[in-house]
């Protein structure tokens, strides 16, 4: 093992961390330059690749790293890689380090499947690595474990509507976080994003690359940020692909990570109800031939979803409860793929609420539903986190404790649980449908038991040794393009390159896109300002 110099959060200057703890100032993401922060000494550490189990042509390994990083010689933690080698060995540029989102998303898993979404040129000239993140996937994942015990269970329902759910769930919380405050490891106390950094960090030494070269997705943004805060000269190139607003996550503007919970301040609401409200409109535009279901599908949904809300959608002889019609429906939001499928479906409830019980046109609507809603929740199943853009695999996944050890460890939060019933009122009105449904995400997140201790909460204003290339949506369900634009501020020199289509995550969608993330990658050449680029397929495209 040799030594190298990694940086850690925990000594930047205590007024930073104060502010940051109290509410970032309201032009947090015009501050200064990030101060550097202080240097340790880490063993870097070896890694042994061998073929993975049952699919020869990848590489695995396993490494241990610094539990802590304020303590580099102490206590270690495993965590799992996978690399796809590069098809140009002699023409070997270096390591692309992949994150698919989350927090949950497995990054080991995803480079094993995204080669072929880069594109040849760097396929060639890449080394794809994926590291599961502290608590993720085959890295050290339980977080909350007890001898005799097993964790709390969670409510069955994806978020609470009435104020009996909200009671609940908020139990559930309370019961969880006392779970974990008696019988959480020590991963629970050192799994922030800025630890996952300081990893990849690590890891880009062993694989001797001089700097970072990195694609990140959905919540895989802010770790990408992260690092180009804490480590802005070890940037070779960083692709931020479905870009969450790094203030937002963190501590939000003025004083709203005191009153606001996280995943509000992240307008993720917004973004599903403008990306569904859009392709509702887009629907009635192009006609029931290109988009499966008649133009009028917009009243038709507001007519299922006031049913729903009053409990008098019954399908099939089964009730339809708002909260996984709303969850149905987000889970196909994310790809673009699957929209059609969703106006389908929408029809298919509206024929079947409106029909008599046992005639035929009943019977074909309700199977006709129920083909769809088991289409819809399977896909809703395969994602990793509520911000992650990119099926995994990781099928075994503790999702729940991986996604609340990361974010509630990372962000600033209001301390009582109030705030997530008085935000998620709010919400049925500014950002309807979907709103409540991603404010009750973080809700564990009041009084979590975990330290923050190491976590990085800002300045972000930085300048990078090389720029950044954001990635953005107009219409992404999960990360609104307000995202990439206020990362596009804080990152100096940084460039916004727009898909005018809809889904989470731009990579595969589009041939422009593709192009561009090569010439970047490999040339190092960033698109024109304001460039636009076309997806592959239309929303809703002509039927042959």
């Amino acid at each position: 093992m040799r030594l190298a110099v990694v940086r850690t959060a925990a000594a930047v200057g205590a007024i930073s961390l104060a502010a940051s703890l109290l509410g970032a100032p309201a032009d947090a993401d015009r501050g200064p330059t990030a101060a550097e922060p202080a240097q340790v000494e880490a063993p870097v550490p070896d890694i042994n690749w061998r073929a993975c189990k049952g699919a020869a042509k990848y590489d695995c390994a396993q490494v241990r790293v610094p539990l802590d990083y304020d303590k580099p010689k102490g206590a270690k933690t495993r965590l799992r890689l996978t690399r796809d080698p590069a098809n140009k060995p002699k023409r070997r540029i270096g390591t692309l380090f992949v994150n698919p989102g989350g927090p949950g998303g497995s990054a080991a898993d995803f480079a094993l499947d995204a080669g072929h979404l880069f594109g040849k040129a760097v396929r060639q000239r890449f080394d794809i690595v994926g590291v599961d993140p502290r608590g993720v996937g085959g890295s050290a994942s339980v977080i909350c474990k007890g001898k005799w015990h097993q964790p709390p269970k969670r409510p069955d329902l994806p978020f609470p509507l009435m104020r009996k759910a909200e009671g609940r769930w908020i139990k559930a919380d309370n019961d969880l976080r006392a779970f974990c405050a008696k019988h959480g490891t020590d991963v629970m106390d050192n799994m922030s994003t800025a630890d996952t950094a300081r990893d990849m960090d690590l890891i880009r030494q062993a694989l001797g690359d001089e700097k970072l070269t990195y694609y990140g997705v959905s919540y895989g943004t802010y770790l990408g940020s992260t690092y180009a805060a804490l480590f802005p000269d070890r940037v070779r190139g960083l692709i931020l692909d479905g870009v969450l607003d790094p203030v937002a996550w963190s501590t939000g503007r003025g004083k709203a990570g005191k009153k606001l919970p996280f995943s509000t301040r992240l307008r993720s609401g917004y973004g599903a109800y403008e990306a569904w409200a859009s392709a509702l409109d887009e629907c009635a535009r192009v006609g029931k031939t290109r988009c499966g279901a008649s133009r009028d599908v917009g009243q038709m949904w507001r007519t299922v979803v006031r049913k729903a809300r009053k409990g008098k959608l019954t399908i099939g002889g089964e009730k339809l409860r708002y909260e996984w019609l709303v969850s149905d429906v987000l889970g196909g939001l994310y790809s673009r793929s699957n929209y059609r499928y969703l106006m389908r479906y929408v029809q298919g409830l509206h024929r079947a609420s409106t029909s008599k019980p046992g005639t035929r046109a009943y019977e074909r609507a309700a199977a006709d539903v129920k083909r769809l809603q088991e289409r819809l929740r399977a896909i809703r199943r395969e994602l990793p986190g509520p911000y992650a853009a990119v099926n995994a695999g990781a099928r075994k996944r503790t999702y729940f404790d991986a996604f609340a050890g990361v974010s509630c460890s990372d962000s600033v939060n209001p301390k009582r649980p109030k705030a997530w019933v008085k935000a998620s009122k709010r919400d049925d009105y500014a950002m309807p449908w979907f709103g409540r449904l991603w404010t009750w995400q973080s809700s564990v997140c009041a009084r979590w038991p975990g330290s923050s201790a190491d976590a990085f909460r800002g300045p972000w204003r930085v300048k990078t040794s090389a720029p950044v290339l954001l990635i953005g949506n107009s219409h992404d369900p999960a990360t609104p393009i307000s995202g990439a634009r206020a990362a596009n501020r804080v990152l100096d020199g940084s460039r916004l390159l727009m898909l005018d289509s809809w889904g989470h995550g731009a990579i595969g969608e589009s041939r422009c896109v593709t192009a561009t993330m090569g010439r970047y990658l490999v040339a190092r050449k960033l698109p024109a300002a304001g460039t636009v680029c076309k997806p592959n397929r239309t929303l809703f495209p002509p039927r042959s």
